[in-house]
């Protein structure tokens, strides 16, 4: 009884194994298939995905991708980044269509858009994939099935994080359902192909055909990583410097933030938690080989973090202050309200325009020029912050600080666009441009250690 009991259930685990077989998909050959026409787009307000899906260069997103950027350019996988103009916007559905020109995008097969005599076959329970560049990564694909189904969207189980909208969701057969929307949670969304579909059978996107934006290829971030070896290297044996990396510039402040300088914020904070945590236990750390948190990156965070990108970003914060108000009470208060005070307001002195660094009189043209909005914090005691303002973060390659002798760095606030806020001007030897050189070079001891 016992073996006829065994042997029922190993032929229904083969039955079961059989079914996952079944139901389980190579998705290979669609990404291989699919991906060189997946983009990357960039503004000065972060990035999103899309998809080119004409021949002629017209590139799909979402609108709220590309809303309100000054600065807007599109990656392809093989490295080639562009200038891309607005097409077309809906903003009824989320959606948008860029254009790149259409020489970039030779030999580049468009995906295929879902027919609509085939809108019946979306149901729940098929499989689809999605594809983008969300967060840090880039071109990555998830897999899933649709959860849910309604007239102009589709819910389901594929990923989707940041960096995703605009990319296309695919059925099995490689035709373009949707345009990867938002997330949330373990659900994600879509937004039906249809309206796109539409828009793309009007006459006035055709006519954009002759728009033809510039070929030139635009700075990109390289695909070399920071050596991990070497960042560790220089976490653990050179000091940090803090006030190298930063600059003041009228009502701004500016820091030079790379890798090195990450990594020293990264480990100095661990020890400091660490030595904090002995004497709370009343065992204070004498170890003079005390590693605090122990090594801050290790060899897998070179095709997962950030913080290891070959670039130079500059941010840029607008200082923060007293409202007039809150200077006025701060004087009056302690003669008329014997000392008492309530809590005073602060807010932003500057709003981030413009950025640019001139070396030897030439503008240097940055990977990423990003602009965003900050809100400032206070110990919430004895004042409070009131006030939103717009910050500035240039990414730059190393490379552009290797040589040079003169360097201007300008600001522009957006309360005057027509003027310099404030000009900066460093020579060679100034301590930002020598600690960035440092950053980004290495001593022969260094290649003689990694010898076997």
């Amino acid at each position: 009884m016992r073996r006829g009991m065994g042997l029922l259930l190993v032929i229904f685990c083969l039955q079961s194994a059989a079914q996952a077989q079944v139901i389980a998909y190579d998705f290979s050959p669609l990404y291989e298939k699919a991906s060189p026409a997946i983009v990357l787009i960039s503004t000065d307000d972060g990035s999103g995905s899309g998809f080119l899906v004409s021949p002629f260069g017209h590139i799909a997103t979402n609108f709220h991708v590309i809303n309100n950027t000054r600065y807007l350019a599109v990656q392809f996988p093989d490295g080639r980044k562009v200038k891309a103009d607005i097409i077309a916007v809906n903003t009824k559905y989320d959606m948008a269509l860029l254009k790149v020109n259409s020489s970039v995008v030779q030999g580049i097969r468009p995906l295929q858009l879902l027919p609509e005599e085939k809108e019946v076959g979306v149901k729940v329970g098929i499989p689809v994939v999605a594809m983008g560049s969300p967060l840090n990564q880039k071109f990555l694909m998830t897999q899933g099935i649709l959860s849910k189904v309604n007239e102009e969207t589709v819910l389901g189980d594929f990923l989707l994080q940041p960096g995703n909208s605009g990319g296309p969701l695919i059925n099995i057969d490689g035709q373009v359902l949707g345009i990867n929307t938002f997330g949330e949670g373990s659900i994600s969304g879509a937004v039906r192909i249809g309206t796109l579909r539409d828009l793309l059978k009007t006459n006035d996107i055709w006519d954009s055909i002759e728009i033809e934006p510039s070929q030139r290829l635009l700075p990109a971030l390289s695909s070399v990583r920071y050596p991990v070896d070497l960042l560790n290297m220089k976490i653990k044996t050179e000091p940090l410097n803090w006030e190298a990396y930063q600059f003041k510039a009228g009502d701004f402040s500016v820091t030079a933030i790379t890798p090195v300088l990450i990594g020293k914020l990264q480990y100095a904070t661990g020890r400091m938690r660490e030595e904090n945590r002995h004497i709370r236990r009343s065992k204070p750390n004498s170890d003079p080989n005390f590693q605090g948190a122990g090594d801050p990156f290790f060899e897998w965070h070179r095709t997962t973090e950030n913080a290891l990108d070959y670039a130079v970003t500059f941010d840029i914060r607008p200082n923060a202050g007293y409202t007039g108000r809150s200077k006025f009470a701060r004087i009056v208060a302690p003669i008329f309200m014997l000392g008492r005070t309530g809590k005073l307001d602060m807010e932003f002195k500057g709003e981030f325009q413009d950025f640019k660094i001139y070396r030897d009189g030439q503008l240097l043209e940055p990977i990423m020029p990003g602009r965003q909005v900050i809100e400032g914090s206070t110990d919430g005691k004895s004042s409070r912050f009131i006030d939103q303002a717009s910050a500035g973060s240039y990414v730059y390659s190393p490379e552009d600080f290797r040589t040079g002798h003169e360097f201007r760095f300008q600001i522009v606030d957006a309360r005057k666009p027509d003027e310099i806020h404030r000009e900066v001007v460093m020579d060679e030897n100034s301590p930002l441009i020598l600690q960035i050189r440092a950053d980004f070079s290495f001593s022969p001891d260094f290649l003689f250690l990694r010898l076997p």
